[in-house]
């Protein structure tokens, strides 16, 4: 991550190249990066070993990796020295402290997406909200703008991050569900009132992009049908729909919902391989663009708000299955 003139780390304006020019940017490139490959570096005994002839080995540590999302438009890099990951030939996770394995599924997604090689990332990895959207954006599905920065740099970061998203935005951690450590922020205090809050140390943040809106959307797909649609909304002014957190669920008619949104939903669950899935959308009030927020492979189908409506469809889904 580039340097300003005080020696503050500052976010970086550019992303990576549309679709169709990804392979451009490492062209040529023999360059390999180690992630957590200290074992590798000038210090360890073992480093003397290390001979890649006219390959390059770079290193750098997961924390010092960070992420930032757009419809279409995706970014890994490493911030020391601004360098996307895709501008390597090879990369090796070399060792799995926290939060490796956290990141290690949206990492994957995202060289896979550019055409890299990877070496010990499959399989290790767990899907998060960042993965999700990950996913989702290059697909070109939109969702709101999403930034991950390492916990050391967050709490430096408040000016960066709300010059890109504005205020006021979403601070939510990225295993957390149910409207659960999801907080709206609005001013550095707020800010760092989470960040830095002992209780919530272990906790890998997302700052997200805030779609002013007149409530979710929760939208469930079996199968690429989508029969049950409810409207969500707070009944306290905050910005949190969830029933779990007293948001207020109004049944919609899914034969004649938007259109488009239904085949959102239905695309964001069939890129996430999810045959069951619960969909959260949201439609910005002013705009009228409509945005995934979440795709959940395990919604609640028989507890809830309308329990009885989302069994009754789960029981004709299935039976559709059985009846093949």
């Amino acid at each position: 991550m580039p340097e300003d003139w005080n020696g503050e780390r500052t976010l970086p304006d550019k992303m990576s190249p549309a679709p169709g020019d990804f392979l451009s940017v490492a062209e040529g490139t023999r360059d390999l990066l180690i992630i957590n490959g200290e074992v590798f570096q000038p210090g360890c005994c073992v480093s003397q070993g290390l001979e890649l002839g006219d390959v390059e080995a770079h290193f750098c540590g997961i924390n010092e990796i960070a992420f930032s999302i757009e419809s279409g438009r995706t970014r890994v890099y490493e911030i020391v020295g601004d360098r996307d990951l895709a501008d390597f030939a090879f990369i090796h996770v070399a060792a799995y402290p926290r939060p490796t394995a956290t990141l290690l599924s949206s990492i994957e997604v995202y060289l896979r997406h550019r055409g890299r090689q990877t070496l010990s990332v499959s399989g290790i990895s767990a899907p998060t909200k960042i993965y999700q959207l990950m996913v989702l954006a290059q697909a070109g599905l939109p969702v709101p703008t999403t930034l991950y920065l390492p916990r050391h740099l967050l709490d430096r970061s408040f000016g960066e991050v709300a010059e890109k998203l504005g205020l006021p935005f979403v601070l939510k951690a990225m295993n957390a569900s149910g409207g659960r450590l999801n907080f709206l922020i609005e001013t550095e205090i707020d800010f760092l009132r989470y960040v830095d809050d002992p209780a919530f140390a272990r906790a890998g943040f997302l700052a997200q992009q805030f779609v002013p809106n007149n409530g979710t959307f929760r939208t469930l797909v079996f199968g690429g049908d989508v029969p049950v649609v409810m409207h969500r909304c707070s009944t306290d002014g905050s910005h949190l729909s969830n029933t779990e957190q007293g948001g207020h669920a109004t049944l919609f008619d899914a034969e004649t919902f938007d259109a488009e949104a239904v085949q959102m939903a239905v695309r964001a669950a069939a890129l996430l391989e999810c045959e069951i899935a619960g969909v959260n959308l949201v439609q910005d009030r002013l705009t009228r663009q409509w945005y995934v927020l979440e795709v959940g492979s395990s919604p609640a189908i028989g507890s809830g708000a309308f329990a009885a409506e989302k069994t009754q469809a789960y029981s004709s889904y299935i039976r559709t299955k059985l009846s093949g």
